[in-house]
């Protein structure tokens, strides 16, 4: 995701407060990827891990 597309308004609510969930690969946690950027206010998915599989 480009900055562009970080700082835009959420198209449901109007925020622009996002959370970056990450999944942790090993048991250390030194390791993660990317799950989801998700809106903090009304939950909105900008994008997830399922949409890049997708787009490769």
């Amino acid at each position: 995701m480009k900055l562009e597309e970080l700082l835009k308004k959420c198209p449901k609510c109007g925020s622009q407060d996002k959370t970056a969930q990450r999944k942790i690969i090993d048991e250390h946690k030194s390791r993660a990827t990317l799950k989801a950027i998700v809106c903090e206010k009304c939950g909105y998915v900008f994008e997830s891990e399922e949409n890049n599989k997708k787009e490769e």
